[in-house]
C-alpha cells in the first residue's frame, strides 16, 4: 500500500469504460504516474459498463496489483451518464476528475484542471482545441452542437462532450444525472450553483478499439437541448435579484465574473405552471378569434390550451410532492420514469412533430382536420416536455444502472 492511500483519499479519478481491454492497462498507469507527482493521496475508480470483452478480467487484475485501483462493473450497459453517475457517487475524493478510458485524453492535464478548480471553481472543464477525431462524422457536429447548446442553455463552453472535466465533489454530487445527460453537464451544474471556468486539453487520436458514438446522436442531441433548456428555465434562478435569469462564464479564455446560482423545488413548481400559462395564451387568443366561425380548429385551440394549462398544474403538483422524501414515487413519476426509459421527449417528441408537419400539410386540403392535428402534436409534444420535468424532480431518487461487482470497494 503506498503512502498516499494510507491518508484519507482527496482526489477521485472517475473512468467509464465499455469494451476497452486494449486500453485500461496502459491508462491506469498513466493515470497512477500523475498522481503520484501530484501527492495527494487518490484513488483511481473505473466504472465498467456492462463490458462484453476482457475489460473486467484486466481491471481485476489490475486491482490485485494497486490499492488504489477500485472498480465498479455494472449488470448491464447502462451508459455513459450511468457510469459517470456511479463514479460520482462513490468517489471519496473531495475533487472528482472524470475522463474517458479509450487513452485519447491525456492524463498529463489533470494537474492543470486541479490548478483551476483551486482557483475558486467548482468544475473545470477540458476543451479540446485541436481535437484528433473524424472531422466530418465527429468535429463538425461537435462545434454545431456545442454553438447550439451555448445560445440556448446560455453556458457557453466550447467542448460539452470533452469528459475530461474536474470537480468539487460537494457540488457534481447534487447534479441529478441520467438519460445521456454528460453532454450537458457543464449547464445542469448551475442548477446546483456551480461556478464554471474551461482550459484547453490535449486530445490523442484513438489507438485501440472502436468509437462508440457516430452521427445517429444528432437527433438525440436535438431533442435533449430542448428539454435541458425547459428544464434550466424552470428549476434554475440566480441569488442575486439584478443579475436573475442570467449566467456568466469564467474561462480561462474569457475574463468574465460567474454569478452563483441555487436551485428551489418550491419555485420550480410555480415556474411549471408559469411555463403552462405562457405556452397556453396564444392557443385561447387564437381559439377565441376563431370561433366566430364556430370551427373545429377554434375548439381545438381552446382545448390546447386548456391542457396545457392542465398539464402545468399536474406538473407542479409532482414536482412538489419531489421535496418530500418520505412521499413514495407517484403513478405519473413512475411511467415517466419507467416507461419512457426517463427521458419522455424522446419518446413524445417524434411523434408529436410527426403529427405537427403532417397537421400542417392537410390543412391545405382539410382545413378543419390540419389545425386540430397541429395542436395534438404540440400537446404530444408539450406531455414530453413537462415529463421531462417531472423526471427531473425525481431523478435522484432513481438510479439508471445496478452494480453487480465492486472490488476494493473497502480500501
Amino acid at each position: 500500500m503506498t503512502k498516499n492511500h494510507e491518508k484519507k483519499t482527496t482526489l477521485s479519478i472517475a473512468v467509464p469504460v465499455y469494451n476497452e481491454e486494449e486500453n485500461v492497462r496502459l491508462l491506469f498507469e498513466k493515470i497512477q504516474a500523475v498522481c503520484e507527482t501530484i501527492g495527494d493521496a487518490y484513488e483511481v475508480l473505473f466504472v465498467d459498463d456492462g463490458s462484453q470483452d476482457k475489460t473486467f478480467e484486466v481491471l481485476s487484475e489490475l486491482c490485485k496489483q494497486a490499492p488504489t485501483l477500485r472498480v465498479i462493473r455494472f449488470e448491464k450497459n447502462a451508459g455513459q451518464t450511468a457510469a459517470m453517475a456511479a463514479g460520482f457517487e462513490f468517489a471519496q475524493g473531495q475533487r472528482i476528475i472524470s475522463m474517458d478510458g479509450d487513452l485519447q485524453n491525456d492524463p498529463g492535464d489533470i494537474p492543470k484542471l486541479l490548478e483551476k478548480l483551486d482557483q475558486g471553481y467548482d468544475l473545470v472543464c477540458g476543451w479540446r482545441k485541436t481535437r484528433q477525431d473524424k472531422f466530418w462524422t465527429r468535429r463538425v457536429p461537435s462545434v454545431v452542437a456545442n454553438w447550439l447548446i451555448g445560445k440556448v442553455t446560455g453556458v457557453p463552453i466550447h467542448d460539452n462532450g470533452c469528459s475530461l472535466k474536474a470537480y468539487r465533489a460537494s457540488v457534481i454530487k447534487q447534479v441529478p444525472l441520467y438519460g445521456e445527460m454528460h453532454r450537458f453537464i457543464p449547464a445542469m451544474s448551475t442548477v446546483a450553483g456551480a461556478r464554471i471556468a474551461e482550459i484547453v486539453v490535449t486530445h490523442h487520436p484513438r489507438r485501440f478499439g472502436k468509437s462508440k458514438y457516430g452521427l445517429g446522436r444528432v437527433w438525440r442531441v436535438m431533442l435533449d437541448i430542448i428539454a435541458f433548456k425547459l428544464i434550466l428555465s424552470v428549476f434554475r434562478q440566480s441569488n442575486n435579484p439584478a443579475k436573475r435569469g442570467k449566467y456568466h462564464l469564467q474561462s480561462s479564455l474569457k475574463g468574465v465574473s460567474p454569478c452563483i446560482a441555487g436551485v428551489n423545488t418550491s419555485s420550480g413548481s410555480r415556474r411549471a405552471v408559469q411555463v403552462a400559462a405562457c405556452l397556453s395564451l396564444p392557443f385561447f387568443v387564437l381559439g377565441g378569434i376563431l370561433l366566430g366561425t364556430v370551427s373545429l380548429a377554434a375548439f381545438s385551440c381552446i382545448g390546447l390550451g386548456a391542457s396545457l394549462l392542465g398539464l402545468g398544474a399536474v406538473t407542479a403538483r409532482v414536482i412538489g410532492k419531489a421535496q418530500q422524501e418520505s412521499v413514495e414515487l407517484g403513478t405519473l413519476a413512475r411511467f415517466f420514469i419507467s416507461r419512457c426509459a426517463r427521458r419522455p421527449f424522446r419518446c413524445f417528441g417524434p411523434v408529436g412533430s410527426m403529427l405537427l408537419v403532417l397537421g400542417g400539410i392537410l390543412t391545405i386540403w382539410m382545413p378543419n382536420l390540419g389545425p386540430v392535428l397541429m395542436n395534438s402534436g404540440i400537446l404530444v409534444c408539450c406531455c414530453g416536455l413537462f415529463g421531462e420535468l417531472i423526471v427531473f424532480a425525481n431523478a435522484k431518487r432513481v438510479k439508471d444502472y445496478t452494480v453487480e461487482t465492486f472490488l476494493n470497494a473497502n480500501n
